[in-house]
């Protein structure tokens, strides 16, 4: 098999963008094959100097199709590499996560997720979506010192491919591949994110052995709406890093600190950093809005089908219930995340 030949071109950023589009032309994608690389560098990452941006957009769009390796059948081993990563022990064995939709592809990339590979369907990358052009304004050229968007692998999949990577009927544009992002609680960045209502207060969700995905997406998207410091995560029983987790929350998941450890690990955690932990409990303690929250709180919810039974129970910790007037006993854990975060967050704005 003969090797895919390479070009480079060499522009100035005063380049037109009738001059580019005629050097473009005289290598059309035909010609140079499907695993050819047409490598665009410019001086200035900016690109071309135009008020709207629209040559930068066209360079992007025009390079990525250039670049990009278009795959037709899903038995690629590429293909099936990715698909893997639906499987929760494939993701931990390669160290690797898959990213549905490209508006978290793109919340993702903005918050330094490093990405390895975009598999974008061929017919939404013909029809021009917005939703992907999100994704190519990110993307700096090939060789670029961005962690995040500096070696991203492109690939155009045609309808069988996408199907084998998406979850199951879902028509996804795009699907990338990233290195799992650490989870480990004495790598929480530092200083940690904080709430809008002032520097001084600290806000915790934590989520103890919750079961399905989709509530742990529901609650990470609480915890961004609500501008909480990070959320800490207590022997989970569902993967954090699972894909229907990500698509769940909406791309949250990589806009706050998320850690996970143990109740023992993390309770020493927030005790070092003198936060107060309220136990959300379906019976007995205190009234939600009748307990005055300090400027450091820990907010605990536990799984919907078992609660927090006798975990986090101990004399620093404050057991807290919000009043039910039906026949049932529990509300859906990212409600009650809701609930409990904001009402903090409403007492320290009316301090």
């Amino acid at each position: 098999m003969a090797k895919a030949r390479s070009k480079v071109v060499f522009l100035e950023p005063s380049t037109s963008l009738s001059v580019l589009v005629r050097i473009l032309n005289q290598w059309p994608l035909g010609e140079i094959g499907r695993h050819a690389r047409l490598r665009i560098l410019c001086r200035k990452a900016s690109g071309f100097n135009s008020p709207s941006g629209h040559c930068k957009d066209y360079l992007s769009k025009t390079a990525i199709d250039l670049i990009s390796e278009l795959i037709t059948s899903p038995s690629n081993p590429r293909i099936r590499f990715a698909a893997s990563l639906r499987d929760s022990k494939d993701r931990r064995r390669e160290n690797r996560i898959l990213i549905d939709g490209p508006k978290n592809i793109a919340i993702a990339l903005r918050h330094g997720i490093q990405c390895t590979d975009v598999f974008i369907c061929q017919r939404a990358w013909e029809a021009s979506s917005s939703a992907l052009g999100e994704i190519v304004t990110l993307i700096e050229p090939e060789g670029s010192h961005n962690q995040a968007t500096g070696s991203i692998r492109w690939t155009r999949v045609t309808e069988a491919p996408m199907q084998k990577l998406q979850y199951g009927d879902r028509e996804l544009q795009a699907i990338a591949v990233a290195v799992m992002p650490s989870t480990c609680l004495d790598r929480l960045p530092e200083p940690l994110r904080q709430p809008a209502v002032g520097p001084e207060h600290e806000l915790y969700l934590v989520l103890d052995r919750l079961e399905k995905p989709g509530n742990l997406g529901a609650a990470m998207r609480t915890a961004d709406a609500a501008g909480a410091t990070a959320v800490l995560v207590s022997d989970p029983i569902s993967e954090v890093w699972n894909p229907n987790a990500i698509r769940a929350s909406l791309g949250a998941m990589f806009t706050v600190p998320i850690a996970v450890a143990t109740s023992s690990d993390l309770l020493e955690w927030l005790r070092a950093r003198s936060i107060k932990c309220y136990a959300a409990r379906t019976e007995n303690g205190s009234i939600y809005s009748k307990i005055q929250f300090p400027k450091k709180s820990a907010i605990v919810i536990g799984s919907e089908a078992y609660g927090l039974q006798d975990r986090w129970q101990s004399a620093e910790i404050s057991p807290v219930h919000i009043p039910m007037f039906g026949k049932i006993d529990s509300l859906n854990a990212s409600v009650t995340c809701s609930i409990l975060l904001f009402e903090v967050i409403r007492q320290w704005q009316s301090a």
